[in-house]
């Protein structure tokens, strides 16, 4: 009788190693991640045996989610990435090589993490800091609560304040202030994406552990946390557990097919309600019959504008008194001149004096 096995599908047996090269000093606090489907110990014995090299071994772990499905090292690498690990580039090869300053438990706690769908950021470093605004931004937030807490109807408000005023920060504290827990932030400059995440990592993240930042936008590849991570971590249970801040560029809104365009993407901004927008640079690009069309297709409950030069909206009459909140380069210069120094030192001393001239 003829027992040949006939197997449609090969077993997978994937697994995450991990190991250091003590002996090689360029490679110091670097540790190297990788997958194989081989016995791990032969893997890294083929790897370094050519160069009389030995390895000091860290941890083996089977490549499979806590929902059975897997995963590669690429994958893992890139949550690393996100956690602000540096990936090595050793001559321009060795690319699963990553920076842990000598903590390798680190890079064990956070493989534990991606495995069980956990993509929280992990405090790596000092640079987390707590935050006390400034009066001018405690006050633009306060306008701005005390505006979306009464009863008009446009539900809209604009900081008209100068580049540098901390309008990212002080953002943030207004969507602790309403506990909103759906956030869409949009820009007509993605190269911002940078300080949102930023100052979210290093102010907000490990105040607010069950907040998420969100975003696939290119200046941030690799950084944020994307859209299918944060479904398979959270299961979209927002109300219940979660706050959800998603960053995305204003082309790419105007683009999908639902806003208008040609393109078959983020359908999912249309069919979750919103607590808060966000518009940020909000002079650029907005004032257009597509943009329009495009916000129109946003539901929301409050949109806050954030502008240097809003100088468009204030003449079209967009939005009245008690819907701005002012913040020039004046201000900034009499806040400077007569700081009160019984409050402590000056915040403004640092800043250059600002001369301004007419001509007639």
């Amino acid at each position: 009788m003829d027992k040949t096995i006939v197997k449609p599908y090969e077993d997978i047996n994937r697994k995450i190693y991990a190991y250091t090269l003590p002996q090689v000093p360029d490679h110091d606090g670097y540790i190297k991640v990788g997958e194989t489907t081989q016995e791990t110990s032969e893997r890294i014995r083929r790897q370094i045996s050519t160069a009389g090299l030995y390895a000091d071994f860290l941890f083996e772990k089977l490549a499979k989610k806590w929902d059975g499905t897997w995963f590669r090292d690429y994958e893992l690498h890139r949550f690393f990435e996100q956690n602000g690990i540096e990936r090595a580039n050793f001559n321009n090869s060795a690319r699963e090589w990553f920076y842990f300053n000598g903590y390798p438990h680190i890079a064990e706690e956070l493989t534990d993490k991606f495995i069980q769908q956990d993509y929280s950021p992990l405090p790596l470093s000092e640079k987390i800091s707590d935050y006390q605004l400034r009066k001018e931004q405690q006050d633009a937030v306060d306008a701005t609560l005390e505006y979306y807490h009464s009863d008009n109807e446009e539900g809209e408000f604009l900081w008209n304040a100068k580049p540098r005023f901390g309008k990212t920060l002080s953002t943030y504290d207004f969507i602790r202030k309403i506990n909103a827990k759906n956030v869409l932030i949009v820009t007509n400059r993605p190269a911002i994406a940078n300080s949102w995440l930023d100052d979210f990592k290093e102010f907000i993240s490990w105040q607010e552990p069950t907040y998420r930042f969100i975003s696939e936008t290119d200046a941030l590849k690799n950084k944020a946390m994307s859209r299918k991570e944060f479904i398979d971590e959270t299961g979209m249970k927002v109300d219940e557990e979660f706050t959800q801040i998603n960053f995305i560029s204003l082309q790419d809104l105007k683009g999908a097919e639902f806003a208008g365009g040609e393109h078959k993407k983020l359908k999912w901004v249309s069919e979750i309600h919103w607590n808060l927008l966000v518009i940020d640079e909000a002079h650029e690009g907005v004032d257009t019959s597509k943009t329009d069309k495009a916000f129109e297709k946003i539901n929301r409950d409050f949109t806050l504008h954030l502008s240097g030069t809003p100088f468009k909206a204030l003449a079209d009459n967009k939005f009245n008194e008690n819907q701005i909140y002012n913040w020039s380069y004046v201000d900034e210069q009499n806040a400077k001149e007569n700081w009160d120094y019984s409050y402590g030192s000056n915040p403004y001393e640092r800043l250059p004096t600002l001369n301004l001239f007419t001509y007639q």
